[in-house]
């Protein structure tokens, strides 16, 4: 019986790292770039020039143009704001000539009239770094980057550093892995030309990503959904430390939620990169969810109370102060963590799964790739998995129809009567029905036109019911939290004592009704039949 069994070698590709500036003697220093007996070469100096239209035409067309005076080489890249589009990936190389009339003859439009947009001035050292015996190809750029308006350059000027590494993926992802374990680097969440855009002031809006369809592949839906949800979660972590207001918080909270959904979807095709993960995502929400907590707190239930009231209240004040300030120390606790090595491990391990070298438990033959989509991979334009299902059985309707009756039949079937049951079940249940929904948010275009939209429908409407109830509980919890010790002041304690009991009634007033919603939504969710 012939073998049924075929493993791709694993993609070349080239990985792009951002390392603080602070951090630049000790990443030239660092033994993860150190090759025994091989002598790194000098640094040498050069000056990138970007150009585009006025109107921005080139990236309009996710294409970026520059001039590299020390090459005296112009190249055209991809911007990266197509597909396929993975954080940690350097833009794309498509074509080099002398001057824009030779890319014109070679075949790419050039629109004009061109003018300079950005340029970057300062060193680039190329050299290779052997990890495990493979030979990576490691160029280290470092210097002044700095918009040109019409007017000439502007002072806006910004340093940059940018580590790049060439080689196959495990490999490149290892030794990523092992310089972030020491040094403040993370992959770079947008790519140089995308970066010298947005300096000059430039608006990028991504282009949209493929919608899925019942005929794709599993790994080829998984890569599009997470690789949307990775950008938009480290996008967010990201704005966090500038403390812009809530919502940086609140987006990372649900698309972490999502993330977590979505491996437990695709389960069967992980293997353990879901295990590798867990841990640093359960870390990551212990202090994510405080921060969220108190937002949600203040803006939602402290302030409309305090609104409600005809004059301003003692008790009230000192509980706005009282959270504000337990507020502001989870924000530094979750600023503290996103600055710490487990945070960096985790965004490594995130663009690892993004970059599909997870290997799926079940593997079947498949074709080897045609010579042009082989270039293509070693040019570093895509990342397909290490592994392609071929089989029907591993197309995404069929699985999204699958997963979906399970986590259905699952939900559906409480272990008690909605009734008496605690608060604490009725949560868990609320949790049940939203990892249901995101899955078939995320799944809906490979399912029947309407099934998923009304499935997705019943869903939020029961889970926003159920959550009135836990926004109650969870207001009261909070409040009691702050209750003052006993060696504090008698009258602080008295306002501790006043607050709570006013948040308490609150509670109770906003949720009277609530048991009663919730079975109705409830019976009207089982009675849907949605597979």
């Amino acid at each position: 019986m012939p073998d049924t069994t075929a493993v791709i070698t694993a993609p070349v590709v080239m990985l792009e790292l951002v390392c603080a500036p602070t951090a630049l003697t000790k990443l030239t220093r660092h033994p993860a770039l150190r090759t025994a007996k091989v002598r790194r070469p000098r640094a040498r100096p050069f000056t990138l020039t970007w150009y585009d239209t006025a109107s921005y035409a080139l990236a309009g067309r996710d294409l970026a143009l520059a001039d590299c005076d020390a090459e005296q080489l112009w190249e055209l890249k991809r911007l990266g704001l197509g597909w396929p589009r993975r954080p940690g990936m350097a833009a794309a190389s498509i074509a080099t000539a002398v001057n824009p009339a030779g890319l014109e003859e070679a075949g790419y439009a050039i629109p004009g009239p061109l003018q300079k947009t950005a340029s970057l001035t300062g060193e680039r050292q190329r050299f290779p770094v052997t990890r495990d015996g493979v030979v990576l190809d490691c160029t280290l750029i470092t210097g002044e980057a700095q918009p040109i308006t019409p007017q000439g350059a502007s002072g806006a000027s910004r340093l940059v550093v940018r580590l790049t590494i060439s080689g196959p993926l495990t490999k490149a992802l290892d030794l990523a892995q092992a310089l972030a374990a020491d040094l403040p680097i993370l992959p770079a969440f947008m790519t140089l030309p995308q970066e010298m855009l947005l300096l000059r002031g430039a608006k990028l809006k991504a282009l949209p990503a493929p919608a899925l369809s019942a005929e794709m592949t599993t790994t080829e839906a998984f890569a599009i959904i997470a690789s949307g949800f990775v950008q938009t979660f480290l996008t967010r972590l990201e704005q966090i430390e500038g403390r812009s207001g809530p919502e940086p918080v609140h987006q990372a909270r649900v698309t972490l939620r999502r993330l977590r959904a979505l491996m437990l979807a695709f389960r069967p095709i992980l293997g353990d990169a879901e295990d590798r993960l867990k841990p640093l995502l359960g870390r990551l929400k212990t202090v994510l969810g405080p921060a969220r907590d108190w937002d949600v707190f203040l803006s939602e239930t402290v302030d409309p109370l305090a609104r409600a009231l005809p004059e301003a209240d003692p008790a009230i004040d000192w509980l706005r102060s009282a959270a504000t300030a337990r507020r502001e120390a989870a924000y530094a606790a979750l600023i503290d963590w996103l600055r710490r090595p487990d945070y960096r491990s985790l965004v490594w391990r995130l663009v690892d799964l993004c970059l599909g070298s997870a290997e799926p438990a079940l593997l079947v033959a498949i074709d080897q790739p045609p010579a042009a989509e082989a270039d293509a991979a070693l040019a570093g334009e895509t990342s397909s998995p290490i592994v392609i299902p071929a089989s029907t059985d591993d197309l995404i309707g069929s699985f999204a129809q699958h997963c979906l009756e399970s986590r259905w039949k699952k939900t559906i079937r409480p272990v008690r009567e909605l009734i008496p049951m605690p608060l604490p079940e009725l949560h868990e249940l609320r949790i049940k029905c939203k990892k249901l929904r995101y899955q078939a948010e995320m799944l809906q275009d490979a399912l029947p036109a309407k099934s998923g939209r009304k499935l997705i429908k019943r869903l939020t409407e029961t889970q926003e019911i159920m959550g009135l109830l836990n926004d109650g509980a969870v207001a009261t919890e909070l409040a009691v939290s702050l209750r003052p010790g006993q060696d504090m002041a008698l009258r602080e304690q008295v306002l501790a004592a006043e607050a709570i009991g006013v948040i308490h009634g609150y509670s109770i007033g906003h949720t009277r009704d609530g048991r009663a919603a919730v079975i109705e939504s409830w019976r009207k969710l089982a009675r849907f039949a949605p597979f």
